[in-house]
């Protein structure tokens, strides 16, 4: 029988009570533009934006599929896209990123570097899990808990944040508030994990912010 999304913790939503700033990050809405990092056709990006992945053992185990395997990335439009997942993967404009591997473990950051003042600053990203190992009765069987993990990266400042098991299946809105002493360039991003080497381990990003508390 097809099984339900793991139960998660919800999401951290943003305090509608906290004054922001302007969005400062640069193409966190990913509809500026998109390159073949290194040439390579699989590794299709948002213009500003880098992929870093592992390869090699896991550390998880012995077995074949406990390897680290590069991943695949499509910055997909609508028009690649059927109507009615649209609400589901395209969050603001007509763009959606798309970072998976079928059948591969996969550990990856998506990061971008950004020059800001002294202060501290509020990220929000939404991410859509699409993880799942099979079909059955034409609905997607979900993948036990542990199949997705995501974070936080920060370098520079207070840094980012541990590991973070969003709800497969559904939208994820999550924040990280952190603190940098001086101005600086810092590097920013998400760090995700599919370790379970699935099906479908797939990953849908769109509509992401840094915002500077006021």
């Amino acid at each position: 029988q097809p099984t339900s999304p793991p139960v998660a913790p919800p999401p951290s939503q943003p305090d509608p009570n906290t004054p922001l700033g302007q969005d400062i990050l640069p193409n966190g809405d990913f509809e500026s533009g998109h390159y073949n990092q290194n040439g390579i056709p699989e590794l299709q990006l948002p213009n500003g934006w880098r992929l870093e992945y592992d390869e090699g053992p896991t550390g998880l185990g012995t077995e074949s599929w406990d390897q680290w395997v590069r991943p695949e990335a499509r910055v997909l439009s609508n028009v690649f896209l059927p109507p009615s997942e649209h609400p589901l993967f395209i969050y603001d404009g007509v763009h959606t990123i798309k970072i998976f591997k079928g059948f591969g473990a996969i550990s990856f950051r998506l990061v971008t570097d950004v020059t800001i003042e002294a202060g501290t600053y509020q990220m929000t990203i939404n991410v859509y899990p699409d993880l799942y190992t099979d079909f059955a009765n034409g609905q997607k069987v979900w993948a036990n808990p542990g199949a997705g993990l995501i974070s936080f990266v920060v370098r520079g400042g207070s840094g980012g944040t541990g590991w973070i098991e969003p709800a497969y299946g559904r939208k994820n809105t999550l924040t990280h508030t952190f603190t940098v002493p001086t101005a600086q360039t810092i590097t920013i991003g998400v760090a995700i994990q599919g370790p379970y080497a699935i099906g479908n381990n797939g990953w849908f990003m769109d509509d992401w912010s840094l915002q500077k508390v006021q």
